[in-house]
């Protein structure tokens, strides 16, 4: 648990310098973007919140690019038969606690830090799970591809397990939805009585 929180603590201070310096141009691009539409489209389809939820997405996807170009792992490998590495970290898991700690993370970090995308792309874009997940697999083979000539892994097992997290991304924010739906109507029937 330390390890996850420490990587995450990682991921936010080594990413926002970053997100911090190319924040502005993103605002910039996307109140063109609106300034360029029609008013009536506009006022349909924009309010605070989503804008909000905008920026954070950019902001995420930018922290996401900062952990592309910032480590290196000093291998430039291309791994592209699916599960190999989830197959191998498995059978390693009994070895030691390192081995362990390792599978763990590669399933729940390559998941995982795409769960946010998920979520971001079916409340912005009103996505279906299919739409999402080849969403969220075009994200993850763009960082994959970038990753090729840096001293990272291209590892297809990566693509798999974000476009997994893409997908559980989705369905959590659906079962989000359902829940805040429920409890408003339990409000609204609660207030009429």
């Amino acid at each position: 648990m330390r390890s996850v929180f420490s990587y995450l603590c990682r991921f936010l201070s080594d990413g926002l310098p970053l997100a911090l310096l190319t924040m502005p141009f993103c605002i910039m691009i996307r109140l063109t973007l609106l300034h360029a539409r029609e008013r009536r489209t506009l006022a349909e389809e924009t309010d605070m919140l989503r804008e909000l939820v905008m920026y954070g997405f950019f902001c995420f996807l930018i922290l996401l690019s900062a952990q592309t170009f910032i480590y290196n792992s000093g291998m430039n490998e291309l791994r592209l038969v699916p599960f190999q590495i989830i197959t191998e970290q498995l059978g390693d898991m009994n070895s030691t606690a390192f081995s362990r700690r390792a599978f763990i993370f590669n399933i729940i970090g390559n998941a995982g830090i795409f769960v946010p995308i998920g979520i971001f792309i079916a409340y912005l874009f009103k996505k279906n799970a299919a739409g999402t997940a080849l969403c969220g697999f075009y994200i993850s083979l763009v960082i994959e591809t970038v990753q090729l000539p840096l001293d990272r892994t291209t590892d297809v097992d990566d693509l798999i397990l974000n476009t997994a997290g893409a997908v559980a991304g989705y369905y959590i924010y659906r079962l989000a939805m359902r829940v805040i739906a429920a409890v408003k109507r339990a409000a609204s029937r609660g207030g009429e009585s």
